[in-house]
């Protein structure tokens, strides 16, 4: 059910194209692909989204010799593009994406109870908006829909974050006109998922994302922050790919001290969001390979079983705070930043529990540089730190040589976007240049 079409394709005979045609024709069939799409993404798409990244940008410190996280820690000009995290990251992403197109192409020529069918769509909308968002974090441009013989055309970021933007908006026009859809989506994805709220806070997310900073408030004033969304995770068929490559077995790479802050914005003492996230360890970086101290890393990431939020509340405080900063709204963005410093109370135990911030309140730099710092440490492996980096600090420049010169290791981010994958290039005529850093 999970085979679909990608961004690249190879010339070879599709040997299950006529089960993937039946597998969508049917309502059984839908919903089952469904399932199989959510499986793959929080198994096998959302540890590479949060991997990669984090090693680009501080986040994840690498402590042993394996050339895919030394080529990401290295970055600069120098990353390939066939380092395998940057493929996988595509490649997944693309097929996820590429599976919610055909069943958004599919559903409505199949008769279905219609919360089912309202459910089922809405659901895809939001996968293929989201894996766009993934997408569009990571690359200048991206594939806006999946092409069957391999030339998908691409659109530049702007593009790409207004389609996820549609589509989050008329999934949230799906759930609200039909009784009972978001609990059948809620019954199908997680017995811990409130669908209406989790379309609204990646519609803030994206908006932020976007620069539409009112729209961003709207979204997040939109979602409940005393209920629990999450991915869930078996153990067996499906484990937490952050216990698997961050935590279980002796892994090669950990998170980074501080949460990977430097330059003033480490955690004040007292921050309940260290213990949260991190436990003391014995390893260290490697020499000369950005060889900055790591953590244990505790929190969501404990076990094979545990599960991982969809959103953490605290981004939804965040996303208002630095939207009302950028609108010079700055007494309105203290108020939001303080909500999170002051919080004991969240739903996932993600609780600072400090005093009101005390820097300039009328510094809209300061107040940028405290919602990053706060984004950085509460959002910690969530895998939006390029992204937030990126934002705060387009004008930071990545050190081409991003460590580990004389044991230096002091770039914040080694990227501003990866390169297209070799075998998009290969494969797609429409493969755009790569950026130059």
């Amino acid at each position: 059910m999970l085979v679909v079409f990608g961004a690249c394709e190879t010339e070879f005979e599709n040997p299950n194209a006529i089960i993937e045609e039946q597998v969508l024709t049917t309502p059984e069939g839908l919903i089952g692909s469904t399932l199989g799409m959510t499986q793959h993404f929080v198994t096998s798409s959302l540890g590479k989204a949060i991997e990669v990244t984090g090693l680009s940008t501080r986040e994840i410190g690498n402590i042993l010799t394996y050339m895919t996280p030394y080529e990401l820690v290295m970055g600069g000009t120098d990353l390939p593009d066939e380092n395998t995290g940057i493929t996988a990251l595509w490649d997944r992403m693309l097929r996820d994406k590429g599976l919610a197109e055909r069943i958004l192409e599919n559903v409505d020529a199949i008769t279905f109870e219609p919360e089912q069918k309202a459910g089922v769509k809405a659901y895809a909308k939001f996968m293929r908006a989201m894996t766009i968002g993934y997408l569009a974090q990571s690359w200048e441009q991206i594939p806006l829909v999946n092409a069957a013989d391999g030339n998908a055309e691409f659109v530049d970021r702007a593009t790409a974050l207004a389609e996820a933007i549609s589509l989050l908006e008329s999934a949230i026009s799906d759930v609200s006109g039909t009784s009972g859809t978001a609990d059948f989506i809620n019954d199908l994805v997680s017995t811990e998922f409130d669908f209406e709220s989790v379309l609204n806070a990646y519609l803030a997310r994206y908006n932020l994302f976007a620069g539409n900073n009112t729209a961003a408030i709207t979204a997040a004033n939109n979602v409940d922050l005393n209920t629990r969304s999450v991915w869930t995770y078996d153990g067996s068929i499906s484990r937490n790919p952050v216990y698997d490559f961050a935590v279980f077995d002796n892994p090669d790479t950990k998170p980074a001290d501080d949460f990977g802050l430097v330059n003033g914005r480490e955690p004040e003492v007292g921050d309940g969001r260290v213990a949260f996230y991190l436990s003391a360890s014995a390893d260290v970086g490697i020499p000369d390979n950005c060889s900055w101290p790591v953590e244990d890393l505790v929190g969501f990431f404990t076990s094979e079983t545990d599960p991982i939020p969809v959103y953490l509340p605290g981004e939804m405080m965040l996303i208002k705070a630095e939207a009302y900063a950028r609108n010079d709204d700055l007494a309105n963005a203290v108020i939001n930043i303080n909500l999170v410093r002051q919080k004991t109370t969240d739903v996932f135990g993600v609780n600072a529990n400090l005093g009101a911030w005390t820097g300039n309140v009328a510094s809209q730099s300061e107040i940028l540089d405290e919602i990053y710092k706060n984004r950085s440490i509460e959002l910690f492996f969530q895998g939006l730190r390029l992204e937030d980096h990126r934002r705060f600090y387009p004008s930071y420049i990545p050190d081409v040589y991003a460590a580990p010169y004389d044991g230096n290791c002091s770039v914040e981010r080694n990227r501003n976007f990866y390169p297209y994958t070799y075998e998009e290039k290969f494969n797609n005529k429409n493969c755009p240049a790569d950026p130059s850093i």
